[in-house]
């Protein structure tokens, strides 16, 4: 009997051991999955991201020759009209990502999720409201962008809810028409996305487009001492407020005759993993890397975790047929 106890407590032992090893694996096997849905998640994110980077539309923005203070050079946005028709112009805003064509559709659904070539794109596209005149006709246009991160799209408009980023960036420029115009940045809101009162395009009448400004200027968070009158005609950049439910952030700017120059050196989205670094000395040598030599690390980073995960599997099972050869 106690030969036979002592065998039922070896097995016992053994199918004990067996299990523990099956769960270290299966958690082991686990925690690789987690780490590779999550490479896989960075990864996806940073395509959606670089494909809605303004760098990508570079090339269809329309561009002056030297020496002339128009824009002459129409090849590339004319060859994105033909792609998409619906494109009817150009926004950068100096300083920051957006550097976009602008689109419009009979409705304000289409390019929540459809780039301004008229694919589909999670991070859609920069519109105008559909009710508003694409000539840009009316005295307050509005126009949509959702808010992305790593400064896409409309992502760096909450930007300007910062005192110092509103004060050091005032200008940009519209092209429509034809013709390129100046943007003045007049105003910073943080506003309800049911506030009809400020959502309302194409105000018509003296009286009431000087009501409409005066609401602007009573709700503004941040504004800046330049006139605005009826007969002026006025942008608002609109985005997800994304700390509160159904907040929104806008930008509100002037149309001007002159385009004002831009001060600032290119800035455009960068892709990962140059957009995690600072601006510190440190961020500056990292982003020197070649884009190309940080995939080669990312790689190997990962080909040396699954190779540490296998080495400890094999110890794992290697241990479990030592303590049964012992036994």
């Amino acid at each position: 009997m106690k030969q036979e106890d002592r065998k039922k407590k070896s097995l016992g032992q053994t199918a004990l051991q067996l299990i523990d090893g099956l769960v270290n694996n299966l958690l082991l096997f686990l925690a690789a999955l987690v780490f590779l849905f999550g490479f896989y998640a960075l990864w996806d994110a940073n395509q959606v991201y670089s494909l809605a980077s303004s760098s990508e539309y570079e090339t269809y923005k329309p561009v002056a020759k030297p020496g002339k203070d128009e824009l002459a050079s129409f090849t590339g946005f004319e060859k994105l009209q033909k792609i998409n028709p619906e494109v009817l112009g150009w926004i950068n805003v100096y300083g920051t990502n957006i550097d976009y064509p602008l689109v419009q559709a009979k409705d304000n659904e289409k390019y929540l999720n459809r780039d301004s070539k008229g694919e589909f794109a999670a991070t859609g596209a920069i519109f105008l409201e559909a009710r508003n005149s694409p000539n840009f006709d009316d005295f307050n246009t509005i126009i949509y962008g959702h808010h992305v991160e790593n400064g896409v799209m409309f992502g760096d408009v909450a930007k300007f809810a910062k005192q110092d980023f509103f004060d050091q960036h005032r200008y940009g420029s519209i092209f429509y028409n034809g013709k390129e115009h100046g943007l003045e940045i007049v105003e910073m809101l943080e506003v309800d996305a049911y506030d009809f009162n400020i959502y309302n395009p194409g105000v018509q009448g003296d009286d009431n487009r000087q009501a409409y400004l005066d609401n602007l200027l009573k709700v503004a968070r941040h504004k800046r001492d330049i006139p605005l009158g009826p007969h002026d005609q006025i942008v608002l950049l609109s985005t997800c407020f994304l700390d509160v439910t159904n907040g929104r952030h806008i930008v509100v700017a002037k149309i001007t005759d002159e385009v004002p120059k831009n001060t600032f050196h290119n800035k455009k989205s960068k892709p990962f993993p140059y957009s995690v670094f600072d601006d510190s000395s440190f961020g500056h040598y990292l982003s020197a890397i070649p884009l190309w030599v940080w995939y080669i690390i990312l790689v190997a980073l990962f080909l040396l975790l699954i190779f540490l995960i296998v080495v400890i599997i094999l110890i794992l099972y290697h241990r479990n047929d030592e303590e049964q050869d012992g036994k």
